[in-house]
């Protein structure tokens, strides 16, 4: 349908619907129809959830399938759905008969096929691989005749995986000469999720490697191979980065701990962390999401207690496994809005569940059966609200809001939300200094463009672009020199710059015309990395 991002834009509207439908099957699954229509309504009202249907994202893609797991997971284990007094729920789906005792054969493929799309969507949920045939084992309670249904079960899930993933797998043979599942990013962004030089839980760049991510994990290889001074395959590099980081977890051990609690705490943290936009902040554009609708800090809290008040039955179980391993890899990696999100069609009828029942058990006055899930509800509503180091930031979003005004010949807004950033000296305030200054000296005004690059120091992640532009401004003003110092700076911290390298190249043929042959050869070289991403 070519690049015009409404397209996606009207898929992802189409997944959000399909979304609320598949928490309907769950909640159905779990406590009969009237629960699985409450959550349904739930969903549909769910602010995030409304938020990732219309950006141009695959956020949809990850949802749909991880709640599609869910549901076909407790499918396979049919058992009576409970209502509000522990007895059978209404619209409860009856056991299959007849022809449709081959419907759990069909769900247990759909399930690897399920996997195997989740897997390239998501590929923290490669953990599913061995999960899931231990959950159907457990499932059939290690008896006959269920561990032969099982048996059978595990194999049409392998299939139906296998079946999902062989193209990816070729795909990626055919682009790296590597036998994968997925991409190979795992490493880097396991590093750049516990760098223990980031000062809060959330995404830190790296000097050597922009923030861009079409470039990033190409710069990421570049390091890795110039680290080890050979060129790496990116599944090599991918597993340098891994060793990397677990490394530097045992040789700073208290260090890790601490950011892995900081982590987790944000993971049920209220602030709805975003890596592109944050929704607080589009609700100043989008004054739809000012309307008060149900939040995390509201479903999570209520969702636990949910689980609480069914934790008896083997599909809880197995529901509360599938969200709390998933959330695990989470926290392995960034804990941002969007990657916490798939759990959430789980949590969502759980709190249907919640809201029904304490309603029951409080107008009957059973209140030592209502104690424990209140209490429950409690406890994490107070988690949600502890304070976690670099929520809040909003720079980020300043910057992001700037490079879309920029792009739509808004300049004299864009500088004012760069202005913005900068003053809050958050996290990507570093970013927004370097146009800043860009503004400054193209107007001759150097002294003000010096003060905002001397805001950014030699470690930051956007050190680079800073030589970068200092360069621009000497090579302009015709001293050569110094742009080839600044330039050379630039390589120094992020050797896979390519136009970096080019602007070298031109001034070395003025000032250095020996050095030209040697520059092109590493251009050639850093050349061949990149040539992987077409």
């Amino acid at each position: 349908f070519g690049p015009d991002p409404v397209y996606q834009r009207y898929v992802n509207i189409g997944l959000g619907v399909l979304a609320c439908a598949i928490v309907y099957l769950i909640g159905r699954e779990l406590a009969g129809r009237k629960i699985g229509l409450l959550s349904a309504l739930l969903a549909a009202l769910y602010k995030i959830l409304i938020f990732y249907s219309a950006v141009p994202l695959k956020e949809m893609f990850g949802i749909v399938l991880f709640g599609l797991l869910a549901w076909l997971l407790i499918s396979l284990n049919p058992e009576p759905a409970e209502d509000a007094r522990g007895g059978p729920a209404a619209g409860t789906p009856e056991p299959a008969s007849g022809r449709k005792r081959y419907a759990p054969l069909i769900r247990a493929a759909a399930l690897g096929v399920t996997v195997g799309l989740l897997l390239n969507v998501r590929p923290n949920a490669a953990i599913f691989l061995p999960l899931i045939p231990l959950m159907i084992l457990w499932f059939s309670r290690f008896r006959r005749p269920a561990l032969k249904s099982a048996g059978l079960y595990i194999l049409l899930f392998s299939l139906g995986t296998a079946l999902a993933v062989s193209p990816f797998v070729i795909r990626n043979y055919r682009v790296a000469g590597e036998m994968a599942l997925t991409t190979s990013q795992g490493g880097f962004n396991l590093h750049l999720a516990n760098n223990l030089k980031n000062q809060d839980p959330y995404f830190w760049p790296v000097p050597f490697a922009t923030t861009s991510p079409f470039e990033m994990g190409t710069q990421y290889r570049i390091e890795a191979s110039r680290r080890l001074d050979r060129k790496l395959t990116p599944g090599e590099a991918s597993s340098y980065w891994t060793r990397t980081t677990l490394e530097q977890a045992v040789e700073q051990p208290g260090a890790f701990a601490r950011r892995m609690t900081e982590k987790t705490l944000a993971l049920f943290n209220r602030y709805e962390a975003g890596d592109h936009y944050g929704i607080d902040f589009v609700s100043d554009y989008a004054k739809f999401f000012k309307i008060p609708l149900p939040v995390f800090w509201v479903v999570m809290p209520l969702g636990m207690a949910g689980m609480v008040l069914c934790r008896r039955r083997r599909n809880t179980q197995a529901l509360f496994v599938l969200a709390a391993v998933y959330s695990a890899t989470v926290i392995a990696f960034i804990p941002v809005d969007r990657y916490r999100l798939p759990p959430m069609v789980i949590l969502i009828p759980f709190a249907t569940v919640a809201l029904e029942r304490l309603y029951r058990l409080l107008r009957e006055r059973r209140l030592r059966e209502a104690a424990v899930p209140v209490a429950v509800a409690a406890a994490f509503l107070a988690v949600a609200f502890l304070p976690v180091p670099g929520a809040g930031d909003t720079t980020s979003y300043h910057n992001t809001h700037a490079v879309i005004l920029v792009s739509k010949g808004y300049t004299a807004e864009a500088m004012r939300h760069w202005k913005i950033s900068s003053d809050l000296n958050g996290r990507y305030s570093d970013f927004a200094r370097v146009p800043l200054a860009a503004k400054y000296y193209s107007a001759r005004r150097v002294p003000e463009g010096n003060a905002y690059l001397q805001l950014i120091g030699e470690k930051s992640y956007f050190a680079a672009a800073k030589y970068e532009l200092l360069g621009d401004y000497y090579f302009r003003d015709g001293r050569l020199p110094l742009a080839a110092t600044a330039y050379e700076r630039v390589l120094e911290i992020n050797s896979g710059l390519r136009v970096a390298r080019l602007k070298l190249i031109h001034v070395y043929r003025s000032i250095a015309p020996e050095k030209v042959r040697l520059e092109e050869d590493k251009l050639k070289y850093i050349n061949s990395f990149y040539d992987l991403m077409g």
